[in-house]
């Protein structure tokens, strides 16, 4: 009996171990019918914190969930959206915000029916017809993709037994236009699973069932390499992600048929050798995401994910089950402080996490992390990298937000930058230079009266920093030591931007992004960090937020005019017993912010009445309610909104 006690118990350990793999975070079954695959699309958009939603289930629909929990948020404009196979089918993000929703366009089955593709500026806006074409009548719209910024955006689809990718292109106008085919090794081949390495590049695909497993190819069509079918989800799969996470490289594939999802890591070495490795036990344990009698009966074997880089984790839908949130931690834990092997390395060499990206523009992307005795910023773009030498780097620190030491006025007079939206303590300036190398500047700290400066060098900490840059990829860190920041720089406020040195130059680049920039700009937008502490990702506002020069912090009008509406998480989550509420209005209105309890009860009304346009940050105090998980309401004439609080005293 004891025998097999411990067999029982050991069996028991075993699975445990298995079902810590992808630890489930969320689950909803109610955008998905058993006996109807209608739906089939979602992705991640980091723009919003939202997980949109494409399903037919009561007409076409395109939800907005909270990130967060799953709850529903609300539903984008889909007026005019019709046509083809089925009027909506999946949908995707490029890599500048930009939305697509597509068709499924099915000529043998709806013969004279057109592929359409249409495009959205952001969630709040209306759908624009950029494309409708009947493709020589070939199935398309059962995969889709997108990726790229501006003018360079491309788009992807193809279909069950079709022998091609259709390849379009944005460049802004008011129609796509069609670039080309890309004939596959076998016809289906990316029926269910089209993932861009880069826009207009290398692609991930994938077909549904055991015939073609994942599979990499160049822009034409050629294989690179195709993953052994016993890595990725033995007996068939049908959908596949790629994810450059820092140095890594992952594609995390679905089997649709029994809605498992599995990670695979590959390499590619300097002659373009792929090889692959496995990255941990299939989700066997996410049976708990199915509708009730509901597994095994999705006969189109639809299964997608899209990352969540503000948690790392993926949401995940498998198409007549449904969509979950899992955490993707087991297999790579990007949070901070960083770590071991996962400690960013100033080496030239981009090993930043999505989880990261503070500050995304036009032509530079701002990351920001942090380890036990070092800041760490990179900075995308060329910037520092040219022979004239003259722009500069900078990277300024108010280490006591709260106090009055300090300056607003910046050590140097570059781009014509006259003041600085805090009080600075610590200024970083780095030099630019004509060749990839470890980059020297000097260190400013304000002395009460007037700036001093000490010169580094860019691969001695002892100075107080490291600094290395290649053509487009610049790495700062900011010790933490006397020569630097200080050992105790736990609470700051700071701002980068990238200028040419003198006072009639040009700010090349400002972060964060509200942040104008050309020929002496303002500056009145920060990044404030109320604690470098353990396991939070700088991504998320409520570990790294963005904050406006001159607010009070309660109730306080924000000078730069967001383009949405957005109610942002509080921070600290959970609280006791105050904590801070902030929301942004896109448009002048009437606004209600108001709290419920667990059962639905009204807690509290915290706004009731008509704002302008601006971001507003709210101190509540709940010192009067008990703890428990409360709702906040933010109701607009832009729509509602809702996030989760925890009280706990």
């Amino acid at each position: 009996m004891k025998r097999l006690l411990l067999i029982s118990l050991l069996i028991f350990a075993a699975a445990g171990l298995l079902q810590a793999e992808y630890p489930l975070l969320w689950k909803t079954n109610k955008f998905s019918d058993p006996a109807n695959d209608i739906c089939r699309g979602l992705v991640y958009n980091p723009d919003t914190d939202h997980v949109l939603v494409v399903t037919r289930k009561g007409g076409v629909h395109i939800y907005i969930l909270d990130a967060a929990s799953g709850d529903s948020l609300g539903e984008m404009n889909s007026a005019g959206i019709g046509g083809g196979t089925y009027a909506i089918n999946l949908i995707a993000r490029a890599d500048d915000g930009t939305l697509y929703v597509c068709n499924l366009s099915a000529p043998v089955y709806s013969p004279g029916s057109k592929f359409k593709v249409y495009r959205y500026a952001g969630e709040t806006a209306a759908p624009e017809l950029v494309f409708e074409d009947a493709l020589e009548n070939g199935r398309f719209g059962d995969s889709f993709a997108a990726a790229g910024h501006g003018a360079g955006k491309y788009l992807y689809s193809s279909g069950q037994d079709n022998p091609r990718i259709a390849v379009l292109k944005d460049t802004g106008g008011s129609s796509l236009i069609f670039d080309r085919y890309v004939n596959l090794p076998v016809p289906g081949g990316a029926r269910h699973g089209i993932s861009p390495v880069a826009p207009g590049g290398k692609l991930w695909i994938n077909s549904a069932g055991p015939l073609f497993p994942p599979t990499l190819i160049t822009a034409d069509g050629t294989i690179i390499a195709t993953c052994p079918d016993t890595l990725a989800s033995p007996g068939g799969t049908s959908g596949v992600t790629h994810l450059q996470l820092g140095l890594f490289k992952y594609i995390v594939v679905a089997n649709g048929y029994s809605a498992n999802f599995r990670t695979v890591k590959y390499f590619e070495d300097e002659l373009g050798t792929v090889t692959f490795d496995y990255s941990g036990a299939n989700s066997d344990s996410l049976a708990s995401i199915y509708a009730p009698g509901t597994k095994g009966s999705n006969a189109n074997a639809t299964g997608l994910s899209s990352y969540d880089s503000r948690r790392n984790a993926l949401v995940t839908l498998v198409g007549m089950n449904s969509i979950a949130s899992i955490s993707f931690d087991k297999m790579l834990k990007t949070s901070t402080p960083r770590d071991s092997a996962l400690t960013v390395s100033i080496d030239g060499l981009n090993d930043f996490f999505p989880t990261d990206c503070v500050g995304k523009g036009a032509l530079h992307t701002l990351y920001f992390t942090w380890s036990e005795g070092k800041l760490f910023l990179g900075l995308t773009g060329a910037a520092l990298i040219e022979p004239a030498g003259k722009n500069r780097l900078y990277w300024a620190f108010d280490l006591d937000p709260e106090g009055l030491n300090g300056s607003t006025v910046p050590p140097t007079a570059a781009g014509g930058v006259k003041a600085l939206p805090f009080r600075a303590d610590v200024v970083y300036e780095v030099e630019s230079w004509n060749a990839a190398d470890f980059m020297v500047g000097s260190i400013y700290k304000w002395k009460g009266s007037a700036w001093s400066a000490t010169a580094f060098d860019g691969n001695l900490a002892g100075q107080g920093a490291l600094a290395y840059a290649v053509a487009d990829f610049a790495e700062l860190s900011a010790i933490k030591n006397e020569p630097g920041i200080g050992a105790s720089a736990n609470r700051l406020a700071m701002m980068a931007y990238v200028a040419e040195k003198g006072s009639s130059g040009q700010v090349l680049a400002a972060f964060p992004v509200d942040n104008p920039a050309g020929s002496a700009p303002t500056f009145n937008r920060y990044y404030y960090v109320n604690e470098l502490g353990s396991g939070l990702f700088p991504v998320d506002p409520g570990a790294v937020e963005v904050r406006s020069s001159g607010a009070s912090g309660v109730d306080g009008l924000a000078e730069a005019q967001p383009a949405h509406f957005r109610l942002l998480q509080n921070y600290p989550n959970p609280f006791n017993a105050a904590t801070t509420i902030a929301f942004e209005l896109g448009r002048k209105g009437r606004v209600r912010l108001e709290l419920y309890d667990i059962t639905g009860r009204k807690a509290a009304t915290l706004v009731d009445g008509l704002r302008e346009a601006g971001r507003y940050a709210i101190l509540y105090d709940g010192s009067g309610l008990s703890s428990g998980l409360y709702h906040l309401r933010l109701v607009t004439e832009e729509g509602s909104l809702m996030r989760k609080l925890v009280l706990l005293k």
